[in-house]
Protein backbone atom coordinates (compact mmCIF):
# COMPACT_ATOMS: atom_id res chain seq x y z
CA UNK A 1 0.00 0.00 0.00
CA UNK A 2 0.79 3.70 -0.82
CA UNK A 3 -1.42 6.49 0.65
CA UNK A 4 -2.28 8.52 3.45
CA UNK A 5 -4.68 7.75 6.25
CA UNK A 6 -7.01 10.03 7.96
CA UNK A 7 -6.88 8.98 11.64
CA UNK A 8 -10.04 10.77 12.84
CA UNK A 9 -8.22 12.70 15.18
CA UNK A 10 -6.71 15.42 13.80
CA UNK A 11 -3.31 12.92 12.57
CA UNK A 12 -2.90 11.05 9.72
CA UNK A 13 -0.82 8.46 8.71
CA UNK A 14 1.47 8.08 5.65
CA UNK A 15 2.18 4.87 4.47
CA UNK A 16 4.95 3.62 1.68
CA UNK A 17 5.95 -0.33 1.00
CA UNK A 18 8.62 -1.35 -0.72
CA UNK A 19 8.33 -4.65 -2.59
CA UNK A 20 11.29 -6.62 -4.42
CA UNK A 21 10.88 -9.88 -6.25
CA UNK A 22 13.66 -12.61 -5.87
CA UNK A 23 13.99 -12.03 -9.68
CA UNK A 24 14.25 -8.47 -9.91
CA UNK A 25 16.82 -8.42 -8.03
CA UNK A 26 18.80 -10.97 -9.66
CA UNK A 27 18.59 -9.01 -12.90
CA UNK A 28 19.58 -5.55 -11.35
CA UNK A 29 22.49 -7.70 -9.68
CA UNK A 30 23.02 -9.27 -12.71
CA UNK A 31 23.79 -6.28 -14.83
CA UNK A 32 25.78 -4.62 -12.17
CA UNK A 33 28.25 -7.60 -11.95
CA UNK A 34 28.48 -7.62 -15.19
CA UNK A 35 29.24 -3.88 -15.54
CA UNK A 36 31.74 -5.02 -12.99
CA UNK A 37 33.29 -6.84 -15.33
CA UNK A 38 34.44 -4.62 -18.00
CA UNK A 39 35.82 -2.06 -15.01
CA UNK A 40 37.65 -2.53 -11.90
CA UNK A 41 35.66 -6.00 -11.21
CA UNK A 42 34.38 -4.94 -7.50
CA UNK A 43 30.85 -4.34 -6.73
CA UNK A 44 28.94 -2.86 -3.47
CA UNK A 45 25.80 -3.95 -2.18
CA UNK A 46 24.10 -1.12 -0.53
CA UNK A 47 20.70 -1.91 1.72
CA UNK A 48 19.32 -1.77 4.87
CA UNK A 49 18.67 -5.17 6.61
CA UNK A 50 19.10 -4.34 9.60
CA UNK A 51 16.14 -1.86 9.24
CA UNK A 52 13.88 -3.43 6.10
CA UNK A 53 12.61 -6.97 5.37
CA UNK A 54 13.34 -5.95 1.41
CA UNK A 55 16.95 -5.36 2.45
CA UNK A 56 17.26 -8.36 4.12
CA UNK A 57 15.86 -9.97 0.53
CA UNK A 58 17.83 -8.00 -1.37
CA UNK A 59 20.97 -9.18 0.91
CA UNK A 60 20.19 -12.83 0.14
CA UNK A 61 19.32 -12.79 -3.71
CA UNK A 62 22.80 -10.28 -4.33
CA UNK A 63 24.99 -13.06 -2.35
CA UNK A 64 23.28 -16.25 -3.66
CA UNK A 65 23.36 -14.36 -7.45
CA UNK A 66 27.47 -13.83 -7.13
CA UNK A 67 28.04 -17.24 -5.70
CA UNK A 68 26.33 -19.25 -8.68
CA UNK A 69 27.11 -16.80 -11.55
CA UNK A 70 29.46 -14.02 -10.27
CA UNK A 71 32.53 -15.28 -8.03
CA UNK A 72 35.39 -13.65 -10.28
CA UNK A 73 34.06 -10.53 -9.31
CA UNK A 74 34.25 -9.48 -6.08
CA UNK A 75 31.36 -8.35 -3.73
CA UNK A 76 31.12 -6.18 -0.78
CA UNK A 77 28.06 -5.47 1.37
CA UNK A 78 27.54 -1.85 3.10
CA UNK A 79 24.29 -0.70 4.90
CA UNK A 80 23.25 2.40 2.62
CA UNK A 81 23.67 4.89 5.21
CA UNK A 82 27.27 4.35 5.87
CA UNK A 83 27.65 3.61 2.42
CA UNK A 84 26.67 7.26 1.97
CA UNK A 85 28.86 8.22 4.34
CA UNK A 86 31.83 6.58 2.47
CA UNK A 87 30.79 7.91 -0.61
CA UNK A 88 31.62 11.05 0.68
CA UNK A 89 34.26 9.96 2.52
CA UNK A 90 36.46 8.05 -0.11
CA UNK A 91 34.52 7.31 -3.48
CA UNK A 92 37.53 6.19 -5.43
CA UNK A 93 36.94 2.83 -3.12
CA UNK A 94 33.73 2.26 -5.02
CA UNK A 95 33.60 0.90 -8.93
CA UNK A 96 29.73 -0.52 -9.07
CA UNK A 97 27.61 0.28 -6.55
CA UNK A 98 23.93 -1.86 -6.77
CA UNK A 99 21.14 -0.75 -4.78
CA UNK A 100 17.22 -0.45 -4.85
CA UNK A 101 15.49 2.68 -5.96
CA UNK A 102 15.34 4.53 -3.09
CA UNK A 103 19.12 4.49 -1.82
CA UNK A 104 19.83 4.58 -5.27
CA UNK A 105 18.12 7.61 -6.19
CA UNK A 106 19.68 9.48 -2.56
CA UNK A 107 23.11 8.00 -3.24
CA UNK A 108 23.03 9.09 -6.90
CA UNK A 109 22.51 12.68 -5.75
CA UNK A 110 25.28 12.25 -2.92
CA UNK A 111 27.97 11.32 -5.81
CA UNK A 112 26.77 14.16 -8.24
CA UNK A 113 28.09 16.73 -5.60
CA UNK A 114 31.57 14.92 -5.85
CA UNK A 115 31.76 16.92 -9.23
CA UNK A 116 29.99 19.86 -8.04
CA UNK A 117 26.63 19.82 -8.86
CA UNK A 118 23.76 17.81 -10.31
CA UNK A 119 24.23 19.30 -13.69
CA UNK A 120 27.60 17.32 -14.77
CA UNK A 121 26.43 13.57 -14.24
CA UNK A 122 24.84 11.19 -16.76
CA UNK A 123 22.48 8.87 -15.57
CA UNK A 124 21.50 5.03 -17.31
CA UNK A 125 19.10 2.57 -16.53
CA UNK A 126 21.05 -0.85 -17.41
CA UNK A 127 19.02 -3.52 -19.02
CA UNK A 128 20.44 -7.13 -19.32
CA UNK A 129 22.51 -7.43 -22.65
CA UNK A 130 21.23 -9.14 -25.06
CA UNK A 131 21.84 -13.00 -25.67
CA UNK A 132 22.45 -12.85 -29.26
CA UNK A 133 24.11 -9.22 -30.19
CA UNK A 134 25.64 -8.41 -26.37
CA UNK A 135 23.41 -5.08 -26.84
CA UNK A 136 21.84 -3.88 -24.10
CA UNK A 137 18.04 -1.80 -23.66
CA UNK A 138 18.62 1.05 -21.54
CA UNK A 139 17.53 4.67 -20.87
CA UNK A 140 19.84 7.29 -20.51
CA UNK A 141 19.50 10.82 -19.53
CA UNK A 142 21.06 13.37 -17.23
CA UNK A 143 20.78 12.57 -13.80
CA UNK A 144 18.83 16.53 -13.05
CA UNK A 145 16.15 15.15 -16.01
CA UNK A 146 14.18 17.57 -18.24
CA UNK A 147 15.25 20.53 -16.29
CA UNK A 148 11.95 22.82 -16.96
CA UNK A 149 12.96 25.33 -14.52
CA UNK A 150 15.56 27.00 -16.74
CA UNK A 151 14.38 26.10 -20.40
CA UNK A 152 14.45 28.79 -22.62
CA UNK A 153 17.08 30.65 -20.23
CA UNK A 154 20.76 29.99 -22.11
CA UNK A 155 22.03 28.76 -18.44
CA UNK A 156 21.95 25.14 -19.00
CA UNK A 157 25.04 22.91 -19.08
CA UNK A 158 25.43 20.23 -21.97
CA UNK A 159 28.12 18.30 -20.10
CA UNK A 160 25.53 15.33 -18.38
CA UNK A 161 23.67 15.19 -21.35
CA UNK A 162 26.51 14.54 -24.00
CA UNK A 163 27.98 12.18 -21.06
CA UNK A 164 24.64 10.20 -21.38
CA UNK A 165 25.23 10.09 -25.29
CA UNK A 166 28.60 8.48 -24.28
CA UNK A 167 27.17 5.81 -22.11
CA UNK A 168 24.65 5.01 -24.77
CA UNK A 169 27.52 4.20 -26.74
CA UNK A 170 29.43 2.57 -24.95
CA UNK A 171 26.53 0.20 -22.78
CA UNK A 172 24.24 0.04 -25.64
CA UNK A 173 26.43 0.00 -28.78
CA UNK A 174 29.44 -1.64 -27.45
CA UNK A 175 31.41 1.35 -29.38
Amino acid sequence: PKEIIDLGNGQKRGIDTQVYDTYEIERIAGVAFELARTRNNRVCSMEKRNVMKSGVLWNQVVTETHKAKYSDVQLEHMLADAGGMQLVRQPKQFDVIVTDNLFGDMLSDVAAMLTGSLGMLPSASLGAPDAVTGKRKALYEPVHGSAPDIAGKGIANPIAMIASFAMCLRYSFNL
